[in-house]
């Protein structure tokens, strides 16, 4: 995550709520920033002020190192106070309007600035508790984000344009800390949230026109520091103990777009139910998960008279990877699902005029599961530079399982399952393998001859098909369905349905 985004959370709505357990001091909670910033890696500047009943900081800056001499990046944050209410909380006041410039220097690139500008209406942060577990609660009428002036290499970006904005905001998080670890937990929800993004391409004229909104958004994420180290050490973060888990998502919404390239536009929009996005990040691994109901497509292109409107019910991904170098084997994991596409009528009409083909919705379920060993330190550039140059993988592959296979189209359905056992797998080269996969072909024969009738396959090519299939398939008495058992063995043989083809 870029080091901007990392502390964006923290300084934009607060480091988080509850109700107050004791009196609480603007020194307190300055603290308890400095700590937390400087567990992430910065370095502040900006030196606060005592007022009477608080502390102003005038321009709090943000400073990184970035590692593999990835650079610098600076940030000013602007104007900061931290008012006592008298209560025993503690008041965060921002001003309307906060400009947040961001200066990333790498060493062997040209540099880049950018400005930010937050503003907000009625925006009020409140803090409260102890200084070990500080409760921060929030609400705003509206916020905004906008994508400010832009440079590369001290020249102006002016093709480069967008900004976020949210409605009736409110969230809550708590900040815990003890010697050993730095706990935050975060709620945060809107109303509607308005989206636009509009970028050129200044050599070849492409450009990309997006707007959009949806009508909620909720967000959660825990996060649990190491309380000491080295904040760049990831490898050593992980071993004690650094977990992130995060969840986002939006109630129905709708977008319009255009994408203009090589004198061609096209035009269209987009609406969805819902949209899940979820991870999590820890020595265990990584773990990614999308999950949205609901699309529906439609586009406007030259070469066709009317509009193309595409739709899928649900569009599901997950997976998980191994982060942590060590001789143990990990879990990994890739698993999708496609459920419910459906395609333009017109393009049913232009390839199959007579409706000879079934125009069910088409369906992709794959869950695929499996151990491998992490060699090498992924966080290291280094390393994984050295590998990329010996034509080397990072990590040795142990074995993998077909938990699930189903696909459906145009009345055919394609089943399977399997295991696959690798010994003393190095990197991707075929080590090796034993294990068992059965797949299962519904409906395929009639699919290919109504293929054949409506002059997709020529019948040459479609007795080819049939004859292929009889050597690799055994045919299920009185139904159109073929069944093939793939056999590996660690000698290297292979067989389907017990003919031996290596």
């Amino acid at each position: 995550m870029p080091p901007c985004l990392r502390a964006a959370p923290l300084l934009v709505l607060g480091l988080s709520a509850g109700p107050a357990f004791a009196d609480l001091t603007a020194a307190d909670v300055w603290q308890s920033w400095q700590g937390q910033l400087s567990q992430l890696g910065y370095e502040i500047t900006g030196t606060p002020q005592q007022g009477s009943d608080g502390i102003v900081i005038p321009d709090l800056g943000l400073t990184q190192e970035l590692p593999d001499d990835g650079g610098r990046v600076e940030m000013r944050m602007g104007r900061i106070e931290m008012t006592e209410a008298g209560d025993g909380t503690v008041e965060l006041i921002y001003p309307p309007t906060m400009p947040m410039a961001v200066a990333v220097t790498p060493a062997d690139d040209e540099p880049l600035t950018a400005v930010l500008t937050l503003s907000h209406d009625g925006l009020w942060i409140t803090a409260s508790g102890t200084p070990e577990e500080i409760d921060y609660a929030y609400a705003a009428q509206m916020m905004r984000i906008e994508i400010g002036d832009v440079t590369v290499g001290g020249k102006a970006i002016e093709t480069l344009a967008g900004g976020l904005t949210f409605e009736d905001l409110e969230g809550n998080s708590t900040t815990r800390f003890n010697k050993d670890v730095r706990r935050v937990e975060q709620r945060l929800s809107s109303g509607t949230v308005g989206y636009r993004f509009k970028i050129v391409d200044e050599k070849t004229g492409s450009a990309l026109d997006l707007a959009g909104e949806a009508d909620s958004m909720t967000h959660e994420s825990r996060m649990h520091m190491p309380g000491t180290g080295d904040p760049s050490d990831m490898v050593a973060a992980l071993e004690n103990g650094f977990r992130l888990e995060t969840d986002l998502a939006f109630g129905a919404g709708s977008s319009q777009f255009e994408v203009s390239e090589d004198d061609e536009t096209m035009t269209g929009s987009s609406r969805s139910d819902t949209v899940r996005i979820s991870g999590a990040f820890s020595a265990d691994g990584l773990v990614y998960e999308s999950d949205a109901r609901g699309l529906e497509v439609t586009t406007e292109l030259d070469m066709f008279p009317t509009p193309l409107t595409y739709a899928i019910d649900r569009a599901f991904a997950r997976f998980r990877l191994p982060v942590a170098q060590g001789e143990e084997l990990q879990d990994f994991g890739l698993s999708i699902d496609f459920a419910g596409l459906r395609l333009p009528d017109e393009l049913w009409s232009m390839i199959d005029p007579e409706a000879t083909l079934p125009r069910d919705p088409a369906n992709l379920a794959v869950n695929l599961t499996g151990k491998a060993r992490l060699t090498t330190n992924i966080f290291d550039e280094a390393e994984i530079s050295a590998l990329e140059e010996r034509g080397e993988t990072p990590g040795d592959l142990d074995s993998l399982s077909l938990e699930k296979l189903a696909f459906s189209v145009a009345g055919a359905r394609l089943t399977g399952e399997g295991a696959i056992t690798l010994d003393n797998a190095e990197g991707l080269d075929m080590p090796p393998a034993e294990g068992t996969v059965d797949l299962r072909l519904e409906g395929g024969e009639g699919l290919l001859q109504k293929l054949v009738d409506i002059g997709l396959i020529p019948e040459d090519q479609a007795m080819t098909a049939r004859m292929m299939a009889s050597m690799f398939a055994n045919a299920v008495e009185g139904e159109d369905t073929l069944t093939s058992r793939i056999e590996i063995e660690k000698d290297g043989t292979v067989t389907v349905n017990g003919q031996r083809m290596r």
